[in-house]
């Protein structure tokens, strides 16, 4: 079965840092505080290579992604050949989309910093951080006008957490739907 794990960030249009008409939206209390978050880099390509964040959790310390859940022992510190689906709530409407992915993703268990010379500044003059990483050509964003695959929330569907990994009856239909919809707009992708 494919290794499939669902990021919610922050909703922007490219996500290759803030601009005057690309700023973060809606992407939880620290977004609201601060303005920005490590996902504005998260299709921000450094030598063929994107960098993504989410948020894990960081109060009252600094957590981690489970990758066991992906299949990963225990002892191990990253897992490769993983589907990132990453989601946001949308600007412009209610409801949480799709709005991108990276395919045959190495998902680490704790927070990575950015690779040296990446130019990854975040605001705050601190390099963006990262979860996920993976090969330039595997990686697509929908435009932020064409997002139209909806992930719900409730009950066996995304929480209060960033992280979501489908192992629901609910979840494992998304995923199956979500694999379809990828399908739909790999060509255009390229």
């Amino acid at each position: 079965m494919q290794k499939i794990i669902f990021f919610r960030t922050a909703w922007m249009k490219e996500y290759k840092g803030i601009t005057i008409n690309d700023v973060p939206r809606h992407g939880g209390k620290y977004v609201e505080e601060h303005g920005f978050g490590a996902e504005v880099y998260n299709f921000q390509p450094y030598q063929g290579k994107m960098y993504g964040f989410v948020e894990a959790g960081y109060k009252p310390e600094l957590r981690h992604i489970d990758i066991r859940r992906l299949g990963a022992s225990e002892y191990q510190d990253s897992i490769g050949g993983v589907l990132v689906v990453w989601v946001a709530r949308s600007c412009n409407e209610s409801g949480t989309f799709v709005v991108g992915w990276y395919k045959d993703a190495t998902v680490y268990k704790t927070r990575q910093d950015s690779p040296q010379g990446a130019n990854r500044k975040l605001p705050d003059g601190d390099n963006a951080i990262y979860f996920a990483e993976a090969d330039e050509f595997n990686c697509c964003l929908i435009p932020w006008n064409k997002r139209d695959f909806q992930v719900g929330r409730g009950e066996g569907l995304f929480g209060r957490s960033s992280i979501w990994y489908a192992a629901s009856q609910q979840g494992a239909r998304i995923r199956l739907d979500v694999l379809e919809y990828i399908k739909k707009w790999e060509k255009l992708c390229k």
